[in-house]
């Protein structure tokens, strides 16, 4: 993990640090990378094996992952995966620098596979299989870790999945859930409520390939 990324993940986790400072702070350390990579001076770039990829953490309340994808293609860009850990604790920290809320969730490129509509866990759909990136350059699935016992397609229709982004290691929400992890949900939410808002939505994470 590059130091610029550690300083803001630890920025995130502590209650009493000047987070949006930090942030700042971070895409000015980013801009030279960014800019020489072929991304925007805001936007992270991130090198992968299907080569180089631009990524941001947008704020904002979006109760469907569709609606998300809209924002996404505004600025050029589609919902981004994650192709690593790394990616997936850059943006846990860089949302929860840009919000007052000590957790929340993100829309991201992930979706249920085709095969695995109306499945729960089995041996053919598992917590690695049940799910795949639709960005068309996320591989892998080193970012793609889920809840204990998810993704449990509750309902049987649970077809998309939120990341969780914590200050602390686990929140308690209808349940204890991990910072850092997916949960299958549906595509469209409802109301999230005082026993489980800790979950609500509270942004996005947009992705596009890196000009050459």
């Amino acid at each position: 993990m590059q130091k610029s990324t550690l300083i803001l993940v630890l920025c995130a986790v502590s209650a009493m640090a000047d987070c949006p400072a930090a942030y700042r702070a971070l895409l000015n350390s980013q801009m030279e990378e960014s800019t020489s990579n072929g991304c925007a001076a805001d936007w992270k770039f991130v090198n992968r094996p299907s080569g180089g990829w631009c990524m941001k953490v947008f704020t904002g309340y979006y109760e469907s992952k569709a609606e998300a994808e809209k924002a996404c293609q505004a600025v050029d860009a589609t919902l981004s995966g994650l192709q690593t850990a790394d990616e997936a604790l850059y943006i846990q920290a860089a949302i929860l620098a840009q919000v007052s809320e000590s957790s929340g969730s993100l829309w991201t490129g992930i979706q249920r596979t085709k095969k695995c509509i109306g499945q729960k866990l089995t041996a053919t759909c598992t917590n690695l299989t049940s799910f795949e990136w639709t960005d068309g350059a996320t591989t892998g699935t080193g970012g793609m870790v889920f809840q204990v016992g998810q993704p449990d397609n509750q309902g049987l229709n649970q077809n998309c999945a939120l990341f969780l982004a914590s200050k602390t290691p686990t929140i308690s929400a209808r349940g204890t859930y991990y910072a850092a992890t997916y949960e299958d949900v549906g595509c469209a939410l409802t109301t999230f409520t005082p026993e489980n808002v800790g979950r609500k939505t509270l942004g996005y994470v947009c992705g596009k390939k890196a000009n050459e």
